[in-house]
């Protein structure tokens, strides 16, 4: 005998609420393969703020395996619900705890870094802008570093870290043509810097990320409320049950 009254409504609430968490596994695979598809587009940006490296570039791959998984598991939910499978569910409970308590950390851990994102921009955004320029002098050196700066100041329409004419010409360089509409030296130079530019554009995305982030926190809590309402539920019929 399945359960009755109020442990009914939970275990329906518990169904609903795991469907939610589903949608949402699904929700961050698709954002998962769209990052993936215009990885390109923000490639070069990503090359010189991570002074070359390609710890980024793995991003949308991520998301898809993190999606998959908070798909999966609330697939389970779903499915420990409908059975009343108590050891389904209290699987469930604490992965989910545990997932949970691994967010808010890792949202503690970047609000208390917050101050050193700023220094490791400039950081590595200087290093990789004074490659850029020795390899302009020695064109047998030039690499990605080389490519992405041209492509980034060319697409987001920026020149240089602050200031074009101090950056380049401070670190013994000219300023390339990338840093022109239209590569044309005899139009203006892009007024803006590239760091502002960048911050520009990832911070206009941060609301959404943040939502994002908020709304699955909600969903898993209320998840793993009403899991553990189910699983006393469950309990609580099987004793009713014996007796």
């Amino acid at each position: 005998m399945g359960v009755e009254g109020c442990g009914a409504a939970v275990k329906y609430l518990m169904v609903f609420f795991n469907f939610l968490f589903f949608v949402l596994g699904v929700t961050v695979l698709g954002f998962g393969i769209y990052a993936r598809i215009k990885q390109g587009d923000y490639n070069a940006a990503l090359v010189i703020i991570e002074a070359g490296g390609s710890q980024w570039e793995n991003f949308g791959s991520l998301c898809i395996a993190v999606g998959v998984f908070i798909a999966l598991l609330g697939g389970s939910g779903c499915f420990g619900a409908y059975k009343e499978n108590k050891g389904c569910l209290i699987f469930f409970s604490v992965l989910v705890g545990f997932i949970f308590i691994l967010e808010i950390a890792a949202g503690g851990l970047a609000y208390h870094y917050r101050g050193t994102l700023n220094d490791k921009l400039n950081s590595n955004m200087n290093s990789t802008l004074a490659n850029y320029v020795l390899q302009a002098k020695n064109t047998s050196l030039q690499n990605d570093i080389f490519s992405s700066w041209n492509s980034a100041q060319q697409d987001f329409k920026c020149c240089g870290i602050e200031n074009a004419t101090a950056d380049y010409i401070g670190l013994g360089g000219t300023i390339p043509d990338s840093c022109y509409p239209n590569k044309d030296p005899k139009q203006t130079v892009f007024p803006q810097g590239c760091k502002s530019k960048l911050f520009d554009i990832f911070s206009s995305h941060w609301k959404e990320w943040a939502g994002g982030v908020v709304g699955i926190a909600i969903v898993q809590l209320l998840a793993i409320v009403f899991s553990i309402l189910l699983i006393r539920a469950i309990k609580a019929q099987e004793s009713y049950t014996v007796v």
